[in-house]
């Protein structure tokens, strides 16, 4: 794990009429600095170097255009893929940027080569009090992950958490997938599990549709999973359509999310387009299958899938028993509960009411031969 040497630092609300808070009063452009801004800014469009924005900024300096924050920021966001360090560098002459122009330097330098600087430009905004929001901290929960900084995103957390954001969908993803990279897989299901996201798909759904968040494979995945378990085809959909506009690249776990999501609500043939592309099958993705077809009374197309996992958990074997009986098989229920016994898996309280429910219905068909299974 990477040890950070920059403590994060506590949150000073600064004061609103504070003198140094004011922005710059608006100056119109005269002719020549608007020829100006137009010329530089389409020489960053199509710079190729370092050096060549190097040229440009000289040139921003020389015609005293560098207070106009937007095209600095326009050159910076160019110079990431050249030098982050630059960047930085550029970002650092900003004339109090808006936050949500922070926002958008915290969240490339994030995902630049160098994540940790993420952390350093925060503790240096702090310190000149220039302000964050609830879109501020993905990005740095983000950067803290990247580098495997559990002190510093705990401290985030806190900070979060004092500022009020801590309940907002995007940094409670963000505080999930910072925790589980960092390895701290307790947090994170405690902050899943505390976050409410099964009941925040709605919210979560407009918040990714009008914010200037960029959501990653991670925060789709968190997603599409709370509206599998909420079962809300309608925005599950809505979500797999944008991470389709977003090109997002669909990896074997997120393509297992898409079959998870799909089934949960019901839509088998979504789900088996998507799981027959799954390579190789993995028991969440199988263990969904069964599940989704046992629910929707197709047992049949449960029990194949479920005949060619080559694994199988205790929760494939309970949605498995549980088809049958809710199928009226008490009969299939009973001789399949038979063999996950002889496999050496002991049943939960989830297996015995599917087996119980089963045993009720031997009664009501064959009263004089009820059968206890223990």
């Amino acid at each position: 794990m990477a040890t950070m040497t920059h403590p994060i630092l506590p949150f000073r609300p600064q004061p609103q009429s504070h003198p140094q808070s004011l922005p710059t009063p608006f100056t119109p452009p005269t002719t020549t600095a608007l020829h100006h801004y137009t010329h530089l800014l389409s020489s960053i469009s199509i710079s190729t170097s370092l050096l060549h924005l190097k040229q440009v900024h000289a040139q921003i300096l020389r015609h005293r255009l560098d207070r106009s924050n937007s095209l600095l920021l326009t050159l910076l966001l160019s110079s990431f893929p050249h030098n982050a360090a630059y960047a930085v560098a550029l970002f650092h002459q900003l004339h109090r940027p808006e936050t949500h122009l922070s926002n958008r330097f915290l969240r490339e330098l994030s995902r630049s080569s160098q994540p940790g600087k993420t952390l350093s430009v925060f503790e240096r905004m702090r310190r000149e009090g220039l302000g964050v929001d609830r879109f501020s901290f993905p990005s740095l929960l983000k950067a803290s992950a990247r580098v495997s900084g559990l002190s510093e995103g705990t401290e985030l957390h806190g900070l979060a958490t004092k500022m009020g954001f801590d309940s907002d969908p995007f940094v409670q993803t963000a505080l999930v997938g910072m925790y589980a990279a960092c390895g701290e897989i307790r947090d994170a299901r405690q902050v899943y599990c505390q976050s409410g996201l099964f009941d925040d798909v709605l919210p979560l759904f407009e918040e990714m549709k009008s914010s200037n968040i960029e959501p990653d494979e991670k925060m789709f995945s968190t997603v599409l999973s709370a509206c599998g378990r909420a079962a809300n085809l309608d925005f599950g959909k809505a979500i797999h359509e944008i991470a389709t506009e977003k090109n997002v690249a669909v990896d074997s776990h997120l393509q297992s999310v898409l079959v998870t999501m799909y089934a949960g609500c019901g839509s088998m043939d979504v789900a088996q387009t998507l799981f027959a592309k799954l390579t190789p099958k993995n028991v969440v993705a199988s263990t969904a299958m069964v599940n989704g077809y046992s629910k929707v009374g197709q047992v049949e197309a449960a029990r194949l899938i479920f005949n060619q996992m080559v694994e199988k958990d205790l929760v494939c074997w309970s949605a498995m028993i549980s088809g049958y009986a809710e199928s009226d098989q008490p009969q299939e229920a009973l001789k399949l509960f038979n063999e996950m016994q002889v496999s050496g898996l002991k049943p939960d309280q989830v297996t015995m009411l599917s087996v119980i429910s089963a045993c009720a219905q031997l009664d009501k068909f064959h009263p004089n031969k009820t059968k206890h299974h223990t």
